[in-house]
C-alpha cells in the first residue's frame, strides 16, 4: 500500500493533541531504547540489519496506529508502562510488515525516500523486518498485568498471521487472479485490517473492557476494505495488467473484469458502503476511540469527493 492513502488525522482538542504528541515522544524513545539501547555505537555502524531498521525507522510516517492506541489507551485507563508499550508493539509490527511489503511489492519509495530493500539489499532488508518483528514480541514482556499476557500474546500472534496470509493471498492473486468480489474483501480485511484494529484492541483487552471487541472489530474491518479500495481507485493506472500479468489485486480492475459496465463508478460506491458500515460501528464506541475512527472515515469521504465528484 502506497502513502498517498495514509490517513491524516485532525486533532480537536489541543490538550490531547500536546498530550498524544508527547507520549509518541515517549513510545520512540521506548522503541529506540529497547532496540538500539544496549548495542555499542560500533556495532551498530558494523551490522547492517540495525543500520537497516534504524533508517526506517528514521524515517517516521503519521503514526495512525500510535495514535489510535494512545487515544483509547488515556480514554480507558490504561496503566502508563502497558500504554507506551502496546502502542511501540503496534507501530514495529506496521513497520516490519512495511519493509517486507516493499520487497515483496518492488516498490523503491517510501516515506519520501529510497526503500530498504533498494538502499541494503533484499536479505539485509528481510533481516531488519525480522527485527522488528522480534522486537515487538519482546516487548511484550513489559506487561504489567502477567494474568493478560497469554492472552495479549495469543492476540499480538493471530493479528500477525492474519497479515501474513493476507500478503501471502495477495501475491497468489498476482498469478492466478480472483473472481469474486468476496474474496477481494477477505484480503483486505486479512491485510490491513488486522494491524489497524490490534492497538485499540491491546487497549480493550489491558482494560477488561470487553464489551467493546466485537464493535472495534466490526468497524476496523469495514473501514479496512473502505480504505484498500480507496487506495486503489488512486491506483487504477499503476496496477494495469500488463503482458496480461496482473500487477497488484485492485478493486477496479477486479469489476472489470466480471463485467461491470462502470467498474469506477461501483467502487466508489462500494467504498461508501463499507465507510457508512465503519462509521455506524464507530459510533458505538467510547468518544476518543470513535473520534478517531470516525475522523479517519472522513478524511476518505473527503479524498472520495475530491478525486471524483469535484
Amino acid at each position: 500500500m502506497t502513502a498517498q492513502t495514509l490517513i491524516k488525522l485532525s486533532k480537536s482538542s489541543k490538550g490531547l493533541d500536546s498530550s498524544i504528541d508527547e507520549l509518541i515522544r515517549q513510545v520512540d524513545a521506548l522503541i529506540n531504547g529497547h532496540i538500539f539501547g544496549t548495542v555499542t555505537e560500533s556495532s551498530q555502524i558494523q551490522n547492517l540489519a540495525l543500520q537497516a531498521a534504524k533508517y526506517h525507522l528514521d524515517a517516521p510516517g503519521q503514526k495512525v496506529r500510535m495514535r489510535l492506541c494512545l487515544s483509547a489507551c488515556l480514554e480507558l485507563d490504561v496503566e502508563h508502562d502497558d500504554m507506551l508499550i502496546i502502542s511501540a508493539v503496534s507501530e514495529l509490527l506496521h513497520n516490519a510488515s512495511l519493509i517486507h511489503d516493499d520487497i515483496q511489492d518492488m516498490d523503491e519509495i517510501r516515506r519520501g525516500q529510497i526503500t530498504v530493500w533498494k538502499k541494503y539489499s533484499t536479505n539485509i532488508a528481510i533481516c531488519a523486518g525480522d527485527l522488528l518483528l522480534s522486537s515487538a514480541y519482546s516487548l511484550l514482556g513489559g506487561i504489567s498485568n502477567t494474568k493478560l499476557l497469554p492472552i495479549i500474546i495469543s492476540l499480538v500472534g493471530r493479528r500477525t498471521s492474519s497479515v501474513i496470509e493476507g500478503q501471502s493471498d495477495d501475491i497468489e492473486c498476482k498469478v492466478n487472479p480472483i473472481q469474486c468480489i468476496d474474496t477481494y474483501v477477505r484480503i483486505a480485511k486479512a491485510k490491513s485490517g488486522a494491524l489497524l484494529g490490534l492497538p485499540l484492541e491491546l487497549a480493550i483487552v489491558l482494560s477488561s473492557q470487553n464489551q467493546y471487541l466485537e464493535i472495534v472489530r466490526k468497524s476496523v474491518s469495514a473501514f479496512s476494505v473502505a480504505y484498500q479500495m480507496a487506495d486503489d481507485l488512486q491506483d487504477i493506472e499503476k496496477d494495469s495488467p500488463t503482458n496480461g500479468q496482473q500487477k497488484s489485486l485492485n478493486v477496479v480492475h477486479l469489476l472489470k473484469d466480471a463485467g461491470s459496465v462502470d467498474p469506477v463508478g461501483s467502487a466508489i460506491k462500494l467504498t461508501e458502503q463499507y465507510l457508512s458500515e465503519a462509521g455506524q460501528s464507530a459510533e458505538m464506541l467510547p468518544d476518543a476511540m470513535s473520534e478517531h475512527l470516525l475522523k479517519m472515515i472522513q478524511q476518505i469521504q473527503a479524498q472520495l469527493k475530491n478525486d471524483h465528484y469535484s
